[in-house]
């Protein structure tokens, strides 16, 4: 399973480049895994394309950096980008987090966005209770987001860390994953 590679291989994958980032007129494609390396490239494709309006989230494995996903999300709010997901687009778990920062969130129909927990090398998400510190920094950024953390708990119980949960047209409307 490609989450379980990303996971695993996360010290190989920081040191190399993992993001393809490719700039259509408005429209900035991101595929790959989302690295340590990641952010300074997205920066960097940015100011050299100030006319870019939209990221497109084309096949997002993962990420290997969840304070990168961060920091990314952040630029893409801050600068007011909007998120998309195309018909063949598949996009999981740090990926998601990213498309979260669009001020305009949409995902096509044939779309797959995939959720699990979280996991490091001292446990998984469903190891700390409610409050635990361990779930600020993701939960903070998924409240910043969309307001509310309701979906940061949904993805912890949706699918263990080794496994994905496909969120449905319904979940992806109830949770304020879209916005149209």
């Amino acid at each position: 399973m490609a989450l379980a590679l990303v996971a695993g291989c996360g010290t190989v994958e920081n040191m190399s480049q993992t993001l393809d980032m490719r700039v259509d007129g408005e429209v900035l494609r991101l595929d790959g895994v989302i690295n340590s390396r990641a952010l300074r490239q997205f920066v960097s494709v940015l100011d050299e394309n100030p006319g870019v309006a939209v990221v497109v989230l084309g096949r997002i494995d993962g990420s290997t950096d969840d304070e990168v996903v961060a920091e990314m999300g952040y630029t893409i709010r801050d600068i007011g980008l909007a998120t998309r997901m195309d018909a063949s687009s598949e996009v999981y778990s740090g990926g998601v987090d990213l498309f979260l920062a669009g001020v305009d969130r949409v995902v096509a129909p044939g779309a797959v966005v995939g959720v699990h927990e979280w996991q490091t090398g001292f446990g998984s998400a469903r190891d700390y209770p409610r409050g635990a510190r361990q779930h600020e920094p993701t939960r903070g950024y998924i409240e910043d987001m969309l307001g509310s953390d309701a979906f940061y708990w949904f993805t912890v119980e949706a699918a263990a860390f080794d496994e994905v949960h496909v969120m449905s047209r319904d979940e992806l409307e109830r949770y304020g994953v879209v916005t149209r």
